[in-house]
């Protein structure tokens, strides 16, 4: 669970900066990249037929066609909360909050000197 946190909280974390960036910036194609490869990862490694997570839950005796109709009434009350107020601002649970300086890209720097 702990790596599931984290994949997620990269995810909103680049999520954010998509949102507030233009598609003509110049990392927007990038991001928007990297964070569509995460996503098919992530949720690769959860549908793993064995050791993924929906595999775990039934080895544990879930319920996962009653989990199954949770998450779809979950899922349905969350987009009416966003078709009525928009995005929430995206909570973490792995990131401690660490001070960030953004630099320049690298050949951006060397062709400044």
């Amino acid at each position: 669970m702990n790596e599931a946190y984290v994949e997620h909280d990269a995810a909103k974390v680049t999520i954010a900066e998509l949102r507030s960036a233009h598609p003509d910036d110049r990392f927007y194609d990038a991001k928007m990249k990297v964070l569509s490869e995460q996503i098919k990862h992530h949720v690769h490694e959860e549908e793993l037929r064995f050791e993924g997570m929906f595999a775990q839950a039934r080895a544990a005796g879930v319920d996962v066609d009653a989990l199954g109709e949770k998450m779809a009434a979950r899922k349905k009350s969350l987009l009416a909360e966003y078709k009525a107020n928009g995005l929430p601002v995206a909570t973490t649970r792995s990131f401690i909050g660490h001070e960030l300086k953004r630099g320049e890209p690298l050949e951006e720097a060397a062709s400044a000197q």
